[in-house]
């Protein structure tokens, strides 16, 4: 069974959006680094996997099935089903596409395919990507430049979908007074890097796209999978220890963002699933972080919750208080059945 791994392993997670999919892989595709593999987890079930499968592989399609399974990495088990193997048509760059047993969060879909490469040799970095990004061809070599560098966590320009001059954020910082979570940087023009102190606060990189070293995980652990969704990236970070934080300028990356859930910019848009796990994990990542000024961040959450509703949103008002509820209660992961989330019309 071989064991080797390219350099670079580009892991994605998907959930019932195969379009998304497709265009991020064709980036990829265009990626002047040559040494590096891809790994998609679909977390839709098994109809969304088969969707995604038949949006990627046929002739006229990007990638070429291939039928050998003389890797490890080629087999069902652990927390995938079915795993389809696949190389692109126009360079020889695998691609693997994974149907996961359950829906298992954004952490929970990153970790399935981290968990086979800690027990293989040869890669160097894992590059975490959203699949509503598209990557300039040059992203992937400039982020390994940096990690060659002993950075340990690297992030890149990361920029709007529709405005592409304009920086999403240079990293995330996380205030323990109010637990507010800062996009430092955003909408500075792209072409700009953060200075040396600017770069000293910020407590991670976003997760839409973000580099980690091999020495990274080994040290730092897998993502946290208990907030399911959101946080899990600003939890790495504050994990890191002695890993630093750096910036690859010249590593573009456009972000459409909220594909799959719905996190619109205008709150009166935001889906309900979007505002019910931001509201529980703010105070899940309060309780872990901030002691026992954990209250402060659910006295803020309650003024966002009469937010909602001074905005004519009174659902959200109402979901906001059964996610801090949830929150301060300690549970914890995928949403149960418990939970009622009606979707916006």
């Amino acid at each position: 069974m071989a064991s080797d791994r390219a350099k670079l392993a580009v892991l994605i997670v998907g959930y019932r959006n195969p379009d998304d999919i497709q265009r991020c892989l064709r980036s990829l595709a265009a990626s002047h680094w040559q040494d590096f593999e891809v790994f998609v987890c679909e977390n839709g079930g098994k109809e969304a996997f088969e969707a995604l499968a038949a949006a990627l592989i046929c002739q006229e399609r990007m990638l070429t099935r291939l039928q050998d399974e003389d890797d490890v990495f080629d087999t069902p088990g652990g927390r995938f089903s079915s795993v389809i193997k696949c190389r692109y048509q126009n360079r020889a760059v695998a691609v693997r596409l994974g149907l996961a047993t359950d829906n298992l969060g954004y952490g929970g879909g990153i970790n399935a395919w981290l968990e086979r490469l800690l027990d293989t040799r040869g890669w160097e970095a894992v590059l975490v990507l959203n699949p509503d990004t598209e990557v300039h061809e040059s992203c992937l070599t400039e982020f390994m430049a940096k990690a060659d560098q002993g950075f340990g966590m690297i992030g890149g320009t990361l920029v709007f979908d529709h405005a592409p001059e304009r920086i999403i954020n240079y990293g995330l910082q996380w205030s323990p007074v109010t637990g507010r979570v800062l996009a430092v940087g955003r909408n500075s023009a792209v072409g700009t890097s953060p200075t040396a102190e600017v770069l000293s606060r910020i407590d991670s990189i976003s997760g839409a796209c973000v580099l980690v070293t091999r020495a990274f995980i080994e040290d730092v652990g897998l993502m946290a999978e208990d907030y399911f969704l959101y946080m899990e990236d600003i939890d790495w970070g504050r994990r890191r220890g002695k890993h630093r934080i750096g910036f690859a300028e010249r590593a573009i990356i456009r972000h459409v963002g909220g594909t799959a859930i719905g996190s619109a910019i205008d709150p009166r848009q935001q889906s309900f699933l979007s505002v019910y796990l931001s509201a529980r994990n703010s105070i899940l990542f309060a309780r872990r972080w901030a002691g026992r000024r954990w209250l402060l961040h659910l006295g803020w959450g309650l003024l966002h919750a009469v937010r909602f509703a001074a905005i004519g949103a009174p659902l959200s008002a109402k979901i906001t208080l059964i996610g801090l509820k949830d929150g301060v209660q300690g549970k914890s992961g995928k949403p149960g059945a418990s939970v009622r989330l009606p979707q916006p019309r």
